[in-house]
């Protein structure tokens, strides 16, 4: 184990009666491109040390990218604890992590020259197959190490990797301002330039039609990217820190048919190369594949230590941060069970509806709760199962409880992994019927 963990412990341990610490070292590479042309080639180093205490009972925390004011960090701890939350867990001493795939070897070889060369080459594509697109393009490899030691005598570490890319294009179509972009992230290297580039030069081509939309109650198809704001919603609702402060809709409905029947979520931190799969959270407690939802019952919330002390349950090992900032609740990976059909039949079974990309104005709704009222910001008008057009000045509407359990018409068999809204996710496509659309 490194030696500032110990030196943090043993210092702790002369003001407090229980310490932990938190430690994260490594580096990332990010390349940018900004309108085509390459803007910045970087290097990082990634450090930092979180420390929390139990002292009189209260909790303290403090952090530190300074690993030569360690006394400092421990006195920053143990005072902040006279302010602080009573305690109502002890450290975890020790549990057993199962196998999980958390660095990739390929994208560890993967050099700045290499994302330079890649993000040209979708550059190259993109200039011939899009030409009035004004892209950005942005990839960044990260490589950590985690460590992390109590005073009950927890010690664990694991490496992990991370790689995202993302690609955007911005231009004005029929007068109206358009943006396209797709996005990868994941804890492996993930090449898609070619899948990425054409998705973006058809939706560019999609676009090119502007198609005139009604208003009312119609099919929407949410492609995975557009389901990202539904997931975050019931990652919210499944919190239990929500169900602390009693401000979920999922409150008392453990068991409930909450969801659609053919809607299973799962959430799984030993996913491979999941974005937030681990050993162990970041509290020392293994974790495990967590039925959320089982073919639309509601099964479970999840806790850290302190959450689930208050509430008299047991840490459900969801216990995340940053070294910056103490543990509370959140979702790992989300895993969500795809259906039976094909995402292009789903589009050519549809008579008439909307395709929705991406949503622009989540921030403004009670997301909390369920609703949302929000701009399409990219969303094509189908036809006896055929795209139109893209529409314009148009929103949707709704409750995510609602559309889950009650309009559901299809689920698609494929899933993407996505890193939206700052939640992992492997979504399928979902059509929901009867949904409210706004437009001019």
């Amino acid at each position: 184990m490194n030696k500032i963990i110990n030196q943090i412990l043993d210092l702790a341990k002369k003001k407090a009666e229980a310490a932990e610490v938190i430690l994260v070292e490594g580096k990332e590479s990010p390349v940018e491109f900004r309108s085509g042309k390459l803007h910045s080639v970087e290097h990082k180093e990634i450090k930092g040390a979180g420390l929390r205490v139990v002292r009189h009972g209260r909790i303290g925390f403090s952090s530190t990218t300074d690993f030569d004011k360690l006394p400092a960090l421990v006195d920053h701890a143990a005072a902040g604890a006279a302010f602080g939350q009573q305690a109502v867990f002890n450290f975890p001493a020790g549990c057993k992590p199962a196998g999980v795939k958390t660095v990739d070897p390929q994208l560890e070889k993967f050099t700045p020259a290499q994302a330079v060369a890649e993000g040209q080459k979708a550059l190259g594509i993109l200039a011939q197959k899009a030409p009035a697109l004004k892209c950005d393009i942005g990839l960044n490899k990260k490589f950590y190490h985690v460590s992390l030691a109590n005073s009950r005598g927890f010690c664990g570490e694991y490496d992990k990797t991370s790689f995202s890319y993302g690609l955007s294009g911005v231009t004005i179509i029929n007068g109206s301002l358009t943006f396209i972009e797709q996005e990868r992230r994941r804890g492996k290297l993930d090449l898609a330039t070619s899948e990425m580039t054409a998705k973006m030069v058809r939706m560019y081509q999609d676009a090119k039609k502007t198609a005139k939309l009604a208003a009312g109650k119609m099919p929407v198809l949410f492609t995975p990217e557009a389901m990202s704001l539904l997931w975050m919603s019931i990652a919210l609702g499944v919190n239990g820190k929500a169900e602390q402060k009693k401000t979920t809709p999922l409150l008392g409905r453990l068991g409930e048919k909450m969801l659609d029947p053919r809607i299973t979520v799962s959430d799984d931190p030993l996913l491979p190369y999941g974005l937030a799969s681990a050993p162990f959270d970041d509290e020392g407690v293994c974790g495990a594949k967590l039925d959320l939802f089982h073919q639309g019952g509601f099964k479970n919330f999840i806790y850290d230590l302190q959450t689930a002390g208050i509430l008299g349950k047991r840490s459900t090992g969801h216990g995340r941060r940053s070294f910056g900032a103490q543990p509370s609740p959140q979702v790992s990976n989300l895993v969500i069970a795809g259906g039976k059909t094909k995402l292009a039949q789903m589009i050519r079974n549809m008579d008439s509806g909307l395709i929705v990309y991406d949503l622009l104005g989540a921030g403004q709704s009670n997301i909390m709760a369920g609703d949302f009222s929000v701009n399409i910001g990219l969303g094509y008008k189908v036809e006896q199962g055929k795209i139109v057009g893209r529409v314009k000045d148009a929103m949707i509407a709704g409750n995510v409880y609602d559309l889950l359990k009650n309009k559901v018409l299809e689920i698609s068999s494929e899933t993407e992994a996505m890193g939206s809204y700052g939640i992992s996710t492997n979504t399928p496509a979902m059509l929901f019927d009867g949904m409210n659309v706004a437009a001019k």
